[in-house]
């Protein structure tokens, strides 16, 4: 066979003419991408040196030129969707008017390893070279995608770690009182700057006060909005225009009272920031009493009860209104002994002289084959109720005792804050280990793959288990912190109570009782929960073993209406 000939054609080497007239080879166009996640002091020093230090760097370089320096400054690195400096740098890589990139690190990049992979791959295919000076990798070589999975893997862990860490300390500040709230557009109130409490705007709290008149007075939030804009009245955003939903927010805030309810939203994925509404997702944190008032509690409750009527004629075709409202001490918390459904709250005859309200199990409405428990007698369980209240409660200080000793079976905070810190010493030591280990492998090439990835996953194994340590430590302060809040609110309720409870308020029924488990028509349990919040399937299938609990105290109540008896038992799960 004839010998081939084989010609190598290199690259083409481009010229630019310089001012002297000179052919040079054409400059590579570099910028450089700086950020810092925090707006304090010394991170805003470290932004600047940055920007500095490349600056320099790219102008002093004879054969670069200088693009411009992109920087974002107080983001966070886990999403690129609103870091608007970044995105400029990818728009005008696509653009073609860029070669090369400096930063200083990954996790200055990006956090998100999708992200950074995603990006590093579509700059790749466009020409553009990145250069990560930290880790000294170039992203053109395609062996490095290994690496940049591991290290960038390592860099969204510490941004899922710094997250937890911060929805931990403003829970605990929740849970102890200390609020969070944010005053801007925040009609009727400001916040003082030293002592960092709500105080109300006289004329602001005048519109509000007026708007909560209105409204128990029988005038619709509709109408409420033509009389403010006739007045000229501004809302909390300075503007004229009133809405019925910023008339309905009003209303419902609990913040007019001077009670506060906190954690009424939540972060619920790290990397998108995305936000949801707290239902039944993470506690929430009431607060009673935190700030002056500027509507009295009454007019308040009273408020909400017309908005619960009002709100029936729109609940639809289902007339299970505890399905929609909590207007009702028991609605959704009587669980049936027999089948573990939630009862429903129903007439019975109604229209007719023998008309009554009675409790009954959803099972048995759907079909007797379904469950076979009798109903109860609304007013059978609302008197032995108040009976409970005022025996078990009101008049015996050894209730709470007891309830103190139940909350003080766990371990105290501060043996499970020491325990944190050490599961949290060890596991930035293990993270350090594996830094080593990648910077390791990077300076040697020689280094078996499989010898590394056998230590990679030993590390990361270790890692991953005193991070699921590091999460169940940190529950069980939550929990701590969170009973302590619930047996706070027994004790204000109590010491405000001047003689016994003569009707049944929803909230504070509540706080005492966390479920009522129907035995049969004559006979209920009251749950006190002092372990933890229960979802309905745990306490349903978990029903049997709470209704056998050591009783603390027990007593019969006699309806003499339907000339019925109802026995209960009270039990702390």
């Amino acid at each position: 066979m004839q010998n081939k000939q084989v010609k190598i054609i290199k690259p083409v080497i481009t010229f630019e003419q310089n001012e002297n007239g000179n052919f040079i080879p054409t400059k590579k166009r570099v910028c450089a991408y700086c950020r810092v996640s925090t707006d304090n002091i010394e991170q805003k020093t470290s932004y600047d040196a940055q920007v500095d230090e490349y600056t320099k760097r790219i102008i002093s370089n004879p054969t670069w030129q200088m693009v411009r320096i992109y920087a974002d400054e107080g983001l966070s690195g886990t999403s690129t969707k609103n870091r608007k400096e970044f995105n400029a740098m990818i728009e005008a890589s696509r653009n073609g008017e860029i070669d090369l990139i400096l930063t200083k690190s990954i996790s200055r990049f990006t956090r998100n390893t999708v992200d950074c992979l995603n990006y590093i791959r579509e700059l790749r295919t466009l020409g553009v070279e990145i250069y990560f000076e930290k880790e000294n990798i170039y992203s053109s070589d395609t062996k490095v995608d290994f690496l940049l999975t591991i290290m960038s893997s390592i860099a969204q862990e510490e941004a899922r770690n710094v997250s937890e860490n911060v929805k931990w300390n403003i829970r605990k500040r929740f849970s102890e009182g200390d609020p969070i709230v944010n005053n801007k557009r925040f009609l009727g109130y400001t916040r003082d700057k030293e002592t960092k409490q709500l105080i109300p705007i006289p004329d602001q709290a005048a519109i509000v006060k007026e708007i909560f008149s209105l409204y128990v007075s029988g005038i619709g939030p509709a109408r409420i909005c033509q009389l403010l804009q006739a007045k000229g009245y501004k809302t909390g955003a300075g503007r004229t225009y009133w809405r019925n939903s910023t008339i309905n927010f009003i209303l419902s805030n609990e913040k007019y009272c001077g009670d506060l309810i906190m954690q009424k939203t939540i972060t619920t994925d790290y990397l998108t920031h995305k936000r949801v509404k707290n239902d039944n997702i993470a506690p929430k944190f009431h607060v009673e009493d935190n700030h002056e008032p500027i509507i009295d509690r009454e007019t308040f409750l009273l408020a909400q009860q017309i908005k619960e009527t009002r709100a029936k004629q729109t609940v639809g075709k289902d007339k299970n209104l505890s399905k929609y409202t909590y207007r009702y001490p028991f609605s959704g918390i009587i669980i049936c002994h027999e089948c573990g459904r939630a009862l429903k709250r129903r007439y019975w005859n109604y229209g007719t002289p023998s008309a009554r309200v009675m409790q009954q199990c959803g099972g048995y409405v759907e079909g007797k084959h379904n469950c076979r428990a009798k109903a109860l007698y609304q007013e059978s369980v609302e008197g032995a109720s108040l009976q409970m209240l005022n025996e078990v409660f009101w008049n015996n200080p050894n209730t709470m005792e007891l309830l103190e000793k139940a909350f003080d079976k766990n371990v105290i905070p501060s043996e499970h804050e020491v325990k944190l810190a050490t599961l949290e010493k060890e596991k930035s030591e293990l993270q350090s280990q594996l830094a080593q280990l990648v910077d390791l492998k990077i300076s040697t090439p020689d280094l078996s793959e499989e010898i590394f990835m056998q230590k990679y996953q030993a590390l990361n194994g270790q890692i991953r288990t005193k991070m699921n340590d590091i999460n169940a430590t940190e529950k069980q302060i939550m929990v701590k912190f969170q009973k302590e809040s619930k047996l706070s609110q027994m004790k204000k309720i109590l010491a405000r109570q001047t003689k016994p409870f003569e009707e049944l308020d929803v909230d504070t029924f509540r706080i005492f009782i966390y479920r009522i488990i129907a035995i049969s028509r004559t006979q209920i349990v009251f749950c006190i929960s002092t372990d933890k919040e229960y979802s309905d399937a745990e306490f349903a299938s978990r029903r049997f073993e709470f209704s056998i609990t050591p009783t603390i105290s027990d007593g019969l109540f006699l309806c003499q209406k339907y000339k019925n008896s109802l026995r209960y038992n009270v039990v702390i799960l």
